[in-house]
């Protein structure tokens, strides 16, 4: 395999990103091994993605920012709380539970399509009897014709 055709294939790429599949890693680890100046492209790529990402980087809306910091303070907010309900003081907390309906709810053009289909179902089991019972009747029709009548026998002459 030519090695400016494979680093110009966009695997590297992949792999420093976590796209690469199995095969594809494995492949890269193996021609790692046997080219050595692969690795300086490796480093070279991953400097380059680094670059674009800081150059072109979004700062993200302070929104963004709020949210995380308070989901990585929960727990230092809940060891606050512990800390402020054992010095005596309850806090009146108040909890709304909604119950959740145990009826499921269907529909019209569900139960329409559902009727119908057993209106289908009805009519083909009829159907199936009814064709089986014919094919039966026909069945004996046709063995009583293609076996031989009893011939009668001869009298016995004195």
């Amino acid at each position: 395999m030519d090695l400016q055709n494979y680093i110009e294939s966009g695997v590297i790429e992949s792999y420093l990103l976590g796209l690469a599949s199995e095969e594809e890693t494995a492949l890269l680890e193996q021609m790692r091994s046997l080219y050595p100046q692969l690795n300086t492209e490796i480093a070279a790529i991953e400097k380059k993605l680094q670059r674009v990402v800081v150059e072109e980087g979004v700062t993200p809306p302070s929104v963004v920012w709020n949210r995380l910091s308070r989901r990585l303070n929960w727990e230092d907010a809940n060891r606050q709380q512990q800390a402020y309900s054992s010095q005596g003081q309850k806090e009146d907390m108040t909890y709304v539970l909604r119950p959740q309906s145990r009826t499921m709810v269907v529909s019209v053009w569900w139960r329409c399509a559902f009727i119908a289909l057993c209106v289908i179902v009805m009519a083909l089991l009829a159907s199936t009897i009814y064709f089986y019972g014919q094919f039966r009747r026909m069945e004996e029709r046709m063995m009583h014709l293609y076996t031989p009548a009893a011939q009668p026998s001869k009298p016995v002459q004195q």
